[in-house]
């Protein structure tokens, strides 16, 4: 019969996360006596958490939009302003829909355009064979 094994985890002064599990004796190091000590096997661990991100400065939110495609800038203002629209707070239904709307056009267009291989100019010349 396996052993039951007793785990924990805490987060450091650095913000990551510490797994431990309960030590069957207890070892003493400089004068301390631990009941936990570093994990014995190594598994893949699910987390399920609630968490709040931490605020975007400025630079990395100038630097996340450089690199979407200028044909998608469009295309995250009119769904930025159709999510304000459809908040309980400035429900505008038919405005939310207008602004989805165009926020599909504009990923359409830009999804066309990807897809072109960026050729953006070209014309056809008449030959006689």
């Amino acid at each position: 019969m396996a052993t039951k094994i007793t785990r924990a985890w805490y987060p450091d002064k650095l913000g990551k996360l510490g797994i431990v599990e309960k030590a069957t004796n207890a070892i003493t190091k400089d004068g301390y006596t631990a009941n936990w000590t570093s994990i014995s096997q190594v598994k893949a661990t699910r987390i399920y958490a609630i968490s709040n991100d931490s605020d975007i400065s400025i630079n990395e939110l100038t630097n996340t939009f450089n690199q979407i495609p200028g044909q998608f800038h469009e295309a995250l203002v009119y769904k930025v302003i159709a999510m304000g629209y459809k908040d309980p707070r400035n429900l505008e239904i038919k405005l939310a829909q207008y602004f989805d709307a165009e926020y599909s056009k504009s990923v359409k267009q830009g999804k066309k355009f990807s897809k072109s291989n960026y050729i953006q100019t070209g014309f056809t010349r008449p030959q006689d064979f």
